[in-house]
Order: C-alpha cells, then structure tokens, then sequence
C-alpha cells in the first residue's frame, strides 16, 4: 500500500466512541457515561462471543443509544462449518427482531490459497445481506489478514457490504499504540478512497480498537485522525469502569474541538 501520494486525512470533529460490554450491567454503565454506542457480547476470556437474546431484549427497553451485536459462535476459528453459519444467520433474524442496530462479525478462509485474500466474501455477504440494512462491521478477524493482502482484504470488506472494520491495525493480540502507523496508513486509505466509487461502494470506516485507554487515546486520535474509537474500559473482572469511559469521552471530545 502505497501512501506517499496521499493527503493528510480530513480532520474529523466529534469522534464517536463504542464501548465493548460483556453483560447488561456494563451496557447500563457505559451508556451512563457517555459512551454512543455498544457492542454487546459475551465472555470477555474468550474476547468475545454472541451474546444472549434476553440481553439484547432488556437492553433495548432501557438504552437510547445503538447497539449493536456480535455475532460469534465459537472463539476456536473465524473460519465456520456450515453449521455455524446457519446459526450465525439465524442469530442476525433474530436478534434484528429484538431491535438490534447493527452487527459484528467476520468470516475468513481456512487460508488464501484459491483466494485473493483470506476475507470469506460470499459467507459475509450473504450475513450482511441478513442483517436488512443495518450496519455491519467486519470484527477484529481484520487483524489475522496479512498486510500484504490488506489492498486486496479492504475491498473484499467493501464488496460484501459493510460499513465499517474493527482493527489495530497489525497481528492479532497487539495495542492500537503499537500499531499507530499501520492504523494512520488504513484510515489514510480509506478517507482517500472512501468517497462513492463507480460501482456506488463505498469502503468501510476504520474503527480504532485494541487496548483504547483514556492514557493513549489522544496519542491514538490525534495520529490516526479515525472518526471511532473502540474499548471495553474495564475495570474490576469483565465489569466497563464508568470513569474510564468518562474518561475517555472527555479526551476525545478535547480532540474533536481542536479539529471541528
């Protein structure tokens, strides 16, 4: 990926911050303090599994904000038997009953031997197109793709449908911090080719995520310039810390008026 002919990202006021929550308590508490969207799951050990419809259910009746949910059957693979795709597919019809906002999930190649990169686009597309409009965001999948396929991934993303991509921007188990430059470079990418292209597509929006703290999230939006920021902001166990995500929220509306 070529960036020297690229402009600087357009500055972008007001960044949008989404909070990862493992259970109902942590949604309430996130939402308390100022976080404008979730995404719900389950099982933070396993980073993250499909959450229950019950939790969505009660959730809706008390949040104003999004939520969206992630759609994970096991932690072993993002690489599904034909089983676990149906249940995927049945868990967005149902979950989309419940008033879901949107979805998280990915699908890979068991490997990029017969493919252009290891992004599984017909399973994608067929979930997006599940999901009837709302927005989908390609998980954190992203992040096992080499960036030597990262041109070739980013399009595949796009074509399929969704609107965003949750990564850190290099290998799997590292922080965004880590990573900065690749994250600046895929955000530069899509901002400079995110407008509507011939075919009316347009490329998804980089969702910053991996290890986002109050104490690196100014480093993070001021070198990225990313209009979203992800982070579970938790505190004791799998419970989010409220004064995290005040924090955090603080700092990135700091930023956003130093760019609006």
């Amino acid at each position: 990926m070529n960036v020297a002919a690229m402009n600087n990202p357009t500055p972008q006021g007001k960044p949008l911050l989404e909070i990862a929550c493992f259970n109902a308590d942590s949604a309430s508490l996130a939402a308390a303090a100022g976080a404008d969207r979730i995404e719900l799951c389950k099982n933070y050990s396993l980073s993250g599994l499909t959450p229950e419809l019950s939790t969505l259910a009660m959730l809706k009746s008390q949040l104003q904000i999004p939520v969206y949910v992630m759609i994970r059957p096991t932690a072993d693979t993002f690489s599904y038997d034909s089983a676990d795709f149906e249940q995927m597919g049945h868990e967005i019809d149902i979950f989309s009953q419940l008033g879901a906002d949107g979805f998280v999930f990915g699908i890979l190649h068991p490997s990029s031997e017969n493919s252009r990169s290891l992004v599984d686009v017909a399973r994608n597309m067929a979930l997006v197109q599940r999901a009837k409009g709302r927005p989908c965001t390609f998980h954190r999948a992203f992040d096992l793709v080499p960036e030597s396929q990262w041109d070739a991934a980013l399009r595949d993303v796009r074509d399929c449908g969704f609107s965003a991509i949750l990564t850190n921007g290099g290998p799997t188990g590292n922080a965004a911090v880590e990573c900065v430059d690749k994250l600046t470079t895929l955000v530069q990418w899509t901002e400079l080719y995110g407008a509507v292209d011939a075919s009316g597509r347009r490329f998804p929006e980089i969702i910053v995520g991996g290890g986002v703290r109050a104490s690196n999230i100014g480093l993070l939006r001021d070198r990225t310039r990313a209009g979203v920021f992800h982070s579970a902001a938790l505190g004791d166990g799998d419970i989010v810390s409220a004064e995290e995500v005040r924090k955090i929220r603080e700092a990135l509306r700091e930023r956003g008026a130093l760019y609006e």
